[in-house]
């Protein structure tokens, strides 16, 4: 794990080809999301494709597509599939980049990939809904334990830090939930909102407007200490577990292109 993150903090050696390198971009950049739209990886491209055009900092713009399915494989794929193709970007979360390969068994693992670098790192929040009956944590573990397999956490992609969290919940509690996978963090969100599942364990990006509006209620953080911007919400140390977990977020492109 530490060998693949690794990878992907750095920048390729791949040779500089100073012609190619002159007349780019030519044309529009594609920038593939692996969530649908509203997911976090789908607000960072799309925050930094508007950046990007506004700053004129590249003569193209970034066209962002959403390819979303199989937790982040048919993006993934689709990307690597256009090795030596510069005009192909992934809006790249680093546990799914990570996970895929493992899960499906599918070639593309990140020496498939030219990452060009993180940009950011989104904590995930244990969120329910505003009416749950579970105010803490503690609630939400006790019924899992009481009846395991019962309580359903909707996860918008299998692998991601939304279910490592999860995983890390039940590893230090001995509780055992029900995942219920949706194509992205804003569906699973909204599964809490209808009903549909208990809880998410989504990014806090995900959730965050939906707190805001009352309509949902955090639980838990899993940072070192509270956030300034949201005081009131506890973090899930200081309620018993010790946990410190987000998604590194960034970009990468498939691999043999010019550096």
């Amino acid at each position: 794990m530490k060998r693949a993150v690794f990878v992907l903090a750095l920048l390729s050696g791949a040779p500089l080809y100073p012609v190619f390198a002159q007349t780019f971009p030519s044309k529009p950049i594609e920038l593939v999301v692996h969530t649908s739209a509203g997911g976090g990886s789908d607000l960072v491209a799309r925050t930094v494709a508007e950046v990007v055009a506004k700053e004129k900092l590249l003569p193209q713009i970034l066209v962002v597509q959403n390819r979303s399915g199989g937790s982040g494989a048919i993006a993934q794929s689709y990307v690597v599939s256009k090795r030596g193709d510069p005009y192909v970007l992934l809006s790249a979360a680093v546990s799914v980049v990570l996970s895929v390969p493992i899960r499906t068994g599918m070639d593309v693992g990140v020496d498939k990939l030219h990452p060009l670098g993180l940009i950011g790192f989104d904590l995930n929040a244990l969120t329910v809904r505003e009416d749950s009956p579970y105010r803490t944590v503690q609630d939400l573990v006790n019924a899992a334990k009481a009846n395991p397999k019962t309580i359903n956490i909707g996860l918008g992609s299998i692998g991601a830090t939304a279910h490592f969290f999860l995983y890390h919940i039940e590893r230090l509690t001995g509780a055992r939930f029900n995942v219920v996978s949706f194509k992205s963090g804003p569906d699973a969100a909204v599964a809490v909102l209808g009903g549909h599942v208990h809880a998410t364990t989504e990014n806090l990006a995900d959730v965050l407007p939906h707190v805001e509006a009352k309509k949902m209620r955090l639980l838990g953080i899993p940072s070192e200490k509270r956030l300034p911007a949201l005081p009131n919400a506890p973090t899930m140390k200081e309620q018993g577990l010790d946990l410190h977990i987000g998604a590194g977020r960034g970009f990468a492109s498939p691999a043999g292109i010019p550096r």
